[in-house]
């Protein structure tokens, strides 16, 4: 798991999802028609659809806390911390391989 997806209200008391606004290698900005996403059994599934064309582990997974809201919103904030961590622990793996 890469981290706990995060949620908000809105002013009618409804929980909207906060997805992470980069994909998960930090290299594209995310938009309605540039990502996927599914939560299903406790997990939510962010995929970046342009980096799953190089082949790489473009989904972010997130524990869901709770079921689907109806909406959600992209944040770049919140999950920043969780992309420059990724992004430097594959930085080091390459410098040790």
């Amino acid at each position: 798991m890469d981290g706990s997806l995060t949620y908000r209200y809105d002013t009618t008391g409804r929980p909207v999802a906060l997805l992470p606004a980069r994909c998960k290698l930090g290299r594209h900005f995310l938009g309605h028609l540039q990502l996927r996403a599914v939560v299903h059994d406790g997990e939510a599934h962010i995929s970046c659809l342009a980096c799953s064309n190089d082949g790489v582990d473009d989904t972010w997974r997130l524990t869901a806390t709770a079921p689907a809201p109806e909406r959600a919103e992209l944040s770049d904030e919140l999950y920043h911390q969780l992309a420059l961590r990724r992004a430097q622990a594959a930085s080091s793996w390459d410098k040790t391989s």
